[in-house]
């Protein structure tokens, strides 16, 4: 594909095959799709995909995208004793760590009142040590 070569010799830029892919119609055959793959070295995916840290999907949102903000609250949480945190302590991480994690996502995916119910779930044991 011409347009990437050039792409990539103005722009000093490269284009990265294993980071790089398509999303293409359901109605294309597999032929059409092959072909495209051989021409650009991209691989062909479906949704939901990431761009820049942020789940692009089609349809209705669904819990599912925003299991990873879950997952990492609850990675955070586990490397903190909360046993040996006092009140102030948890405060101050809940404050400084745990409500900058959904801040973009959250913004741009605008999530329905049971995320953001299970998410406070999720602070509020914390903080209260249990």
């Amino acid at each position: 594909m011409q347009f990437l070569s050039t792409f990539q010799n103005m722009s000093g830029l490269a284009i990265s095959k294993d980071k790089s892919s398509f999303i293409i119609a359901k109605s294309v055959n597999q032929a059409r799709i092959n072909a495209i793959k051989s021409e650009c070295g991209f691989n062909c995916v479906d949704f939901p995909i990431k761009y820049l840290g942020t789940p692009i999907y089609k349809g209705r949102k669904k819990k599912l995208i925003f299991e990873e903000s879950f997952s990492m609250f609850q990675r955070k949480i586990a490397t903190w004793h909360s046993n040996f945190l006092s009140f102030s302590g948890r405060l101050v991480l809940i404050k400084s760590v745990l409500n900058s994690i959904p801040i973009f996502i959250f913004h741009t995916l605008n999530p329905s009142m049971s995320i953001c119910r299970r998410l406070e779930r999720i602070i509020n044991k914390f903080f209260l040590g249990s």
